[in-house]
């Protein structure tokens, strides 16, 4: 490959990976610089053994907790959450979810099901998940 191709790839290469992020408000209204934000992501499973679902008697529902560690957020992020049911097919429909903060902890967050009677029982067999996004700091 000639010069000029290799100097074509590499700067197709670096073009293609850059990506910009503007936060413009967080939990606490500390700002830090823009090459520090990050948005993380994940799934909080129906089936996770190591964060089970929880009753949640006040709202007829379940809570869950999320461990958010490996983002490695130095201030308290933005979440975000939906609902979502693994198997297209159920007769049945998940609750919505939300999320609550553990005071300013940058390493987990609750979701809490609303706006319908749910069981664990139920969260796990009617296969109810939580697919979150993050947006905070890491430096």
């Amino acid at each position: 490959m000639s010069k000029l191709g290799c100097l074509a790839t590499l700067l197709l290469i670096s073009s293609s990976v850059q990506v910009e992020l503007k936060i413009l408000d967080i939990p606490g209204g500390n700002n830090h610089p823009d090459p520090c934000g990050l948005v993380c992501s994940g799934i909080a499973r129906h089936d996770d053994d190591n964060f089970p679902w929880y009753s949640l008697p006040a709202l007829n529902g379940v809570y869950k907790v999320v461990d958010i560690s490996e983002c490695n957020f130095v201030s308290q992020p933005v979440v975000s959450v939906t609902t979502r049911d693994i198997w297209d097919t159920n007769s049945v429909m998940c609750p919505a979810f939300i999320t609550e903060n553990v005071g300013d902890s940058t390493s987990r967050f609750y979701i809490l099901s609303v706006g319908r009677d749910i069981t664990i029982t139920e969260a796990v067999s009617w296969r109810c998940e939580a697919h979150w996004i993050a947006t905070g700091y890491t430096c």
